[in-house]
């Protein structure tokens, strides 16, 4: 049996590559921040975040791959025999995604299946490695510098300015039970949870939790935000004896923050209710009009 040359082996990988290299040179590709659902044909250069393990869909075997190239995280779904083409591919490795179409959005990120001609095979690239695309991930969830709705995506951190425009909480302002951490629903003279905690309601040691979920207004889009307790807007005393005594609290919030001017500091999520994008507050202030003003003359 004639002995493999490994030398001639060696050559002929690296022939390969470069064959390779030179069809991929002239390939255009896409970002996957750049990508809108319904395009087709899409080359895009990215490294996988992760490999899901393999599940049945309507009969058919399916993985699913979180992208990230820094611009974007995408889903890419591989079904049946184009499972095959992850062979010698890792978590962490760069891939060429050639010939793919972009069925729908997930959870703010595109999501992304190969055509019947589609393939992904591994890429030599310039894209910062996975650690480092993750890092700079957090870095823009924990960036809470002024922004415009429209440029918010799934995991930014951000500051916005906009008017409350609705409400749409329907019991903003609730007692949570100390036991397992659930809304209690007040009784006459006592809070109860349904895992059978009692509390009398003006006990001192009822925890109250503010979560109103309005809709944001800044001139370039809209979003739903929840608004929390962290705030020194609101008087949550005063809100607590109303609702004892039985009064609308909607009504007093309506007129008290319908059309109020606000900064929100806090983070963008996916709302699995809405199936859309939603900011979620850290803190939530009236504006200072001074301040703003101010600063403008900073800048």
């Amino acid at each position: 049996m004639p002995q493999k040359d490994s030398c001639l082996d060696d050559i002929l990988e690296t022939s390969e590559k470069l064959e390779n290299m030179s069809q991929n040179k002239d390939i255009e590709t896409i970002k996957l921040s750049d990508i809108i659902e319904k395009m087709i044909e899409i080359n895009s250069i990215v490294r996988i975040e992760k490999i899901f393990e393999e599940k049945i869909v309507s009969g058919n075997p399916v993985v699913n791959v979180v992208v990230n190239d820094g611009s974007a995280r995408g889903l890419l779904s591989l079904w049946s025999e184009q499972i095959d083409l992850l062979n010698g591919i890792n978590e962490g490795d760069a891939i060429l995604i050639e010939n793919a179409h972009a069925p729908k959005k997930y959870k703010d990120r595109i999501h992304l299946a190969l055509s019947k001609s589609g393939n992904i095979s591994k890429y030599e690239s310039g894209l910062p490695s996975i650690d480092e695309l993750l890092k700079n991930s957090n870095a823009k969830k924990n960036d809470f510098s002024r922004k415009l709705i429209s440029e918010l995506k799934e995991g930014m951190g951000a500051e916005l300015r906009g008017l409350i425009v609705a409400i749409h909480s329907k019991e903003p302002y609730f007692p949570v039970c100390d036991k397992c951490n659930k809304k209690m629903v007040l009784k006459k003279g006592y809070a109860i949870c349904k895992c059978g905690n009692k509390v009398d309601e003006e006990d001192e040691n009822l925890k109250w939790l503010f979560l109103c979920t309005c809709t944001l207004d800044d001139g370039s889009e809209t979003i739903r935000t929840t608004l929390n307790d962290n705030t020194e807007y609101l008087e949550f005393k005063e809100l607590k004896r109303i609702i004892i005594d039985d009064e609308n609290i909607l009504d007093v919030l309506n007129e008290k923050m319908l059309g109020l001017d606000i900064l929100a500091s806090g983070f963008t999520i996916y709302d699995e209710y809405l199936k859309d994008t939603a900011f979620r507050c850290n803190s939530w202030n009236k504006i200072n009009v001074m301040d703003e003003f101010n600063n403008k003359l900073k800048g």
